[in-house]
């Protein structure tokens, strides 16, 4: 076996370590598996790839896309079961890696041209190897900030969770792009001024990879701008409806206080005359305005008018809610992400409930705090059906746009450091979820 031609398979397959880096950069904090797991599994994997592949080309003649192009396959199968995100966000992230690594190759190719013209091998000298993997660490600083901020807020954006599946097709096709570009002879190169040419078009594929991302993390930041203030908007309108009726029951029972007394002798004349019919239709409307009363069911004023107002919706369809709701008027999260939670529950269990008849028509609804700074959700209701959960413990669905309100919750959720279990047992849908309240400085610490 050729030493010398091993290093040079090896030097060009170690393209799969920073290949590797910058996957990772992104779901870094979403991955599933510990930390020693997470390394251990990937450096046997690319030492399989970089020493194994090595060998196996010098021996058989073989390219290293020839080894490559499956080892990306199981490196991919590895990643999909290391991290906690769909598999659109996932080939996406991966491809993303892929496709920075493969530009450094074909780049290599054009700038080192003038080195290969006399290597006969099918892979490159050892400075040509070691240009590419030099190229690829310089445009992989370039995207390191873009991978390690941008890239994860754009995967907690709710809004584009439903766009996942074409947003990953982008680079996986510009990755079997440049790849088909990588010219075949280095001769074929130096035609003319094709490899200058080539050189300074080739770098606008970076520049406008890096450019879209950073406008797709602009219009996501948007996107969450946007849903937060209709939170607060939708928060501020039942606030008002709710603050019409209060002062319409102040006024109401005002009114009732100030006619007590004519009241009362009107009540006793028709007692008198034993006028017991006409007595119940006079009192009827008495009765319903003194009933019309605002129940208090938490301090807190934004979840208190939450509580009311899916209390009411619940109350036109026949439906009872049983609150159990004990916190203070400083809520441990923000109010707009307690708010969107529980809405998101409570209108799920409604929707839920809504389905069924008799006794079963009632949601449960208990939240409260465990010292010192948790915050604990429990929703459960009967269900009609049959309910799969995934293995991320969401319920599956083929309706569109159905249980996106769940991912949204678990999004908020994970933000706090918390957990989120779903549980349906002898048609029992249960939702337990922790929370824990950031310190001074934002951070989230669930000890």
């Amino acid at each position: 076996m050729n030493t010398d031609l091993t290093v040079r398979y090896m030097i060009e397959l170690a393209m799969s370590v920073p290949a590797a880096a910058l996957a990772i950069m992104p779901v870094y904090y979403s991955r599933k598996v510990k930390k020693p797991f997470l390394f251990g599994i990937i450096a046997i994997m690319l030492i399989a790839v970089i020493f194994g592949g090595g060998m196996l080309c010098a021996m058989t003649g073989i390219t290293s896309n020839t080894v490559m192009f499956p080892s990306m396959i199981v490196l991919f199968l590895a990643y999909n079961f290391c991290f906690d995100l769909s598999v659109p966000k996932k080939l996406f992230c991966f491809a993303n890696a892929a496709m920075i690594c493969a530009f450094s190759t074909t780049y290599t190719t054009f700038l080192t041209a003038p080195l290969e013209l006399d290597n006969p091998d099918k892979v490159y000298t050892a400075a040509s190897g070691l240009i590419c993997l030099g190229i690829s660490i310089v445009f992989g600083a370039v995207f390191t900030r873009t991978l390690i901020v941008k890239f994860p807020e754009l995967l907690e954006t709710d809004s584009l969770d439903s766009a996942w599946k074409m947003l990953a097709i982008p680079p996986v096709v510009t990755t079997a792009a440049i790849v088909w570009m990588n010219p075949v002879s280095a001769a074929n190169v130096m035609t003319g001024r094709l490899r200058m040419i080539c050189l300074v078009i080739l770098l606008s594929i970076p520049a406008v990879a890096w450019f879209l991302y950073h406008i797709l993390w602009w219009i996501a930041k948007k996107m969450t701008e946007t849903a937060r203030l209709q939170q607060g908007y939708d928060l501020l309108q039942m606030e008002e409806k709710q603050y019409r009726k209060t002062r319409q029951y102040l006024q109401d029972t005002s009114a009732i206080r100030h006619d007590f007394r004519q009241h009362i002798l009107y009540i006793n004349e028709l007692l008198e005359q034993g006028q017991t019919d006409k007595l119940k239709d006079y009192l009827s409307p008495i009765v319903e305005t003194a009933n019309r009363t605002h129940r208090v069911i938490c301090k807190n004023q934004a979840v208190d008018v939450l509580a009311n107002h899916y209390d009411e919706i619940a109350s036109s369809k026949n439906i009872a809610i049983s609150w159990s709701i004990d916190l203070n008027e400083k809520l441990p999260i923000d109010e707009a992400d307690m708010c969107a939670v529980m809405g998101n529950l409570v209108e799920n269990a409604i929707q839920a409930v809504e389905q069924l008849e008799g006794d079963n028509r009632v949601v449960n609804v208990r939240i409260g705090l465990l010292p010192p700074k948790t915050l604990v959700i429990s929703i459960y209701n009967a269900y009609k059906g049959r309910i799969i959960l995934d293995k991320n413990g969401l319920p599956i669905t083929k309706k569109k746009n159905h249980g996106i309100g769940l991912r949204s919750v678990r999004n908020i959720v994970e933000r706090y450091g918390g957990s989120m279990e779903i549980e349906t047992h002898n048609q029992l849908w249960s939702v337990s979820i922790l929370m824990y309240e950031p310190d001074e400085k934002g951070q989230v610490t669930n000890t």
